[in-house]
């Protein structure tokens, strides 16, 4: 699986759970109406160990398998334009991660780290402010990738 995957997979779930937009943090398509969510991946790809190699054989080739636990941290913003809006979609977020949606996640793939303390990250626009509460989640799967390697019927010296 790799980070995309997860990500896409991640992304449903949390559709399917709270059913408002779960968009990135840089996406260049335009803010949707309130309420919202907005997520970035702050670090990725961080190994646990060494891969597992497994070896396959066919008939004229075997297939060589890497696996490996990667970890990946999630940051995620509940907007609003009302606080206690925000913070009430920051909260279902969290019960996703704590409760509801675990299961839904580990038939994904996905496990549940560490779900980090929420934070208050409204900020002022102008005269105004735009309501986000946040938090960082840490996720792991598995790293999975399939190379054929032909086998050598002959070889001289």
């Amino acid at each position: 699986m790799i980070t995309l995957d997860v990500r896409n997979r991640l992304v449903k779930a949390l559709y399917d759970y709270l059913q408002i937009p779960i968009i990135p943090d840089d996406e260049d398509t335009g803010v949707p109406p309130s309420p919202y969510v907005v997520y970035s991946v702050t670090t990725d790809n961080v190994k646990n160990g060494s891969d597992t190699i497994s070896y396959a054989e066919a008939s004229d080739s075997f297939t060589k398998t890497y696996t490996n636990q990667k970890e990946v941290s999630y940051s995620f913003n509940a907007h609003s334009d009302s606080r206690d809006e925000a913070l009430e979609m920051c909260y279902r977020l969290i019960e996703f991660f704590e409760r509801v949606g675990v299961e839904t996640l580990s038939r994904e793939g996905i496990a549940v780290i560490e779900v980090m303390p929420t934070q208050n990250r409204s900020i002022m626009l102008g005269d105004y402010y735009e309501r986000r509460h946040g938090f960082d989640v840490r996720l792991r799967y598995v790293d999975r990738s399939e190379h054929t390697v032909e086998t050598i019927d002959e070889f001289n010296l």
